[in-house]
C-alpha cells in the first residue's frame, strides 16, 4: 500500500506555506496556543514589513524580528495572553491582523490574517509565505483526480493508526477529525481543512490509503466468498 507520512507530522508540517497569490486573495487563519507564539514569516518572498494593525490587542500581542520603523522586519511573532481590559475597546474571540509590506520592487501588499485562540495545540507553529510556484507543462497523461469524500478520508485515517503510520494522539489527527466534522455539519472540505489549518495534500493522501483499503477489503470479502 502508499505509505502517508503523517507519524513525523510535528515536524514535517510546523511551518504551513501559504502562497503568496493566496495569502494576498483570501483571509489566513491563524491559530494560537497558550504559552506559545506563533509565526508568520515573509521572508521567502523577500518582503519586509512597514505597517502591522492588530485589531484587538487585549489578548493577542506580537514582537518582529527587526523594529517595524526600521523597514527591516520579516517575520512575525503572535503570542496569546491573558485578557486585559481597555476602556472602550471591543474585543472578540477572532481578531484580525493586517500586515503590509513592501517587496524588492517597491510595491507595497497587504495581507489580513484571522487570528483565533482556544486551549488546544495549534496543527501548526507558523506560516510561511511562499512565491508562487512556477507554470509547468501539462502532462500528456494526467493522473486522475482523487476522490476527497469525506468517507475515503475517514477509513484513510483509520488505517494509517491501525498501521503505524500515525498515532492516535498526533495533533493532525484531531485536526482532521475536526475537519470531517464540519464537514458533517455542512460545511465545505476545503473551507474546514483551510480553518485547521490541513494541508489538502494530506486529505488527498488519506482519501488514496482509504480507496486503497476498500480495494483490499473488497478483495478479502472476495477470497472469502471463494
Amino acid at each position: 500500500m502508499t505509505p502517508v507520512m503523517l507519524a513525523p507530522s510535528v515536524q514535517a508540517t510546523a511551518y504551513r506555506p501559504v502562497s503568496q497569490d493566496q495569502a494576498l486573495r483570501d483571509l489566513i487563519e491563524v491559530q494560537l496556543e497558550p504559552g506559545r507564539s506563533t509565526v508568520i514569516d515573509f521572508s521567502h518572498v523577500q518582503e519586509r514589513i512597514v505597517f502591522v494593525n492588530l485589531a484587538d490587542p487585549s489578548r493577542t500581542v506580537f514582537t518582529s524580528n527587526a523594529p517595524i520603523e526600521s523597514g527591516l522586519a520579516t517575520t512575525l511573532f503572535v503570542t496569546p495572553i491573558e485578557a486585559l481590559a481597555f476602556p472602550g475597546l471591543t474585543t472578540n474571540a477572532v481578531t484580525t491582523l493586517q500586515v503590509q509590506t513592501i517587496t524588492p520592487g517597491g510595491d507595497l501588499r497587504l495581507y489580513t490574517f484571522n487570528v483565533g485562540q482556544s486551549g488546544r495545540a495549534a496543527p501548526h507553529a507558523g506560516i510561511i509565505i511562499t512565491a508562487a510556484p512556477e507554470p509547468t507543462q501539462p502532462s500528456l497523461n494526467p493522473a486522475p483526480p482523487i476522490d476527497l469524500s469525506p468517507q475515503l478520508i475517514a477509513q484513510g485515517l483509520t488505517a494509517a493508526i491501525a498501521q503505524g503510520l500515525t498515532s492516535d494522539d498526533d495533533p493532525i489527527v484531531d485536526a482532521v477529525q475536526t475537519v470531517l466534522a464540519k464537514v458533517d455539519a455542512g460545511q465545505s472540505l476545503r473551507d474546514a481543512a483551510r480553518a485547521q489549518g490541513v494541508d489538502v495534500e494530506i486529505l488527498e493522501a488519506l482519501a488514496a490509503l482509504g480507496q486503497e483499503q476498500r480495494q483490499f477489503d473488497n478483495v478479502e470479502i472476495q477470497v472469502q466468498k471463494i
